[in-house]
């Protein structure tokens, strides 16, 4: 089984990468078990710590070596944000990150977010999330976020 991940408007073909972007770790780990899994496949968790360190700390701890974490902190929005913005100081609420997306694109709201107005933004997402933490390991940096581990593991899944 493959699929497919658009990534800067091409059509990047990976061998089966299971990506969950809601749910539990928990969920994850008894898919895994269930489905059909290949050795080389990846099952990757996106998730917002919500500037709760013993969160963050509880999913890295269940997740284990077969579980991918991209932590964003404190939310996922952070991630987006990045597309359009180099943001690097502390927010105090998701909200506040909510706030400052809305503001650098224009139209976005939550639950409505449109993938063409992130694609161009990909590659300098990246850039910035790891010039912010070049590891990807500093979870609770605030801001921070390590989906750009996500988006090289694609590439590097599609052979880029």
């Amino acid at each position: 089984m493959s699929g497919c991940a658009r990534v800067e408007g091409r059509c990047l073909k990976w061998p089966t990468l299971r990506l969950i972007t809601s749910g539990s770790l928990r969920r994850a780990k008894r898919r895994q078990l269930v489905d059909d899994y290949d050795d080389d496949d990846q099952i990757w968790c996106v998730l917002d710590t919500e500037l709760d360190s013993r969160l963050a700390e509880a999913m890295l701890a269940k997740a284990g070596p077969k579980v991918q974490l991209a932590l964003s902190t404190p939310c996922f929005d952070f991630w987006l944000l990045l597309h359009h913005k180099d943001h690097r100081a502390p927010f105090q609420t998701a909200g506040h990150v909510e706030k400052a997306l809305k503001s650098a694109v224009r139209g976005w709201t939550k639950g409505s977010t449109r993938f063409g107005d992130f694609q161009d933004g990909i590659e300098v997402a990246c850039q910035r999330a790891k010039a912010i933490d070049s590891d990807g390991n500093d979870d609770m940096r605030n801001p921070s976020s390590s989906a750009w581990k996500l988006v090289e593991s694609i590439r590097a899944s599609a052979g880029e």
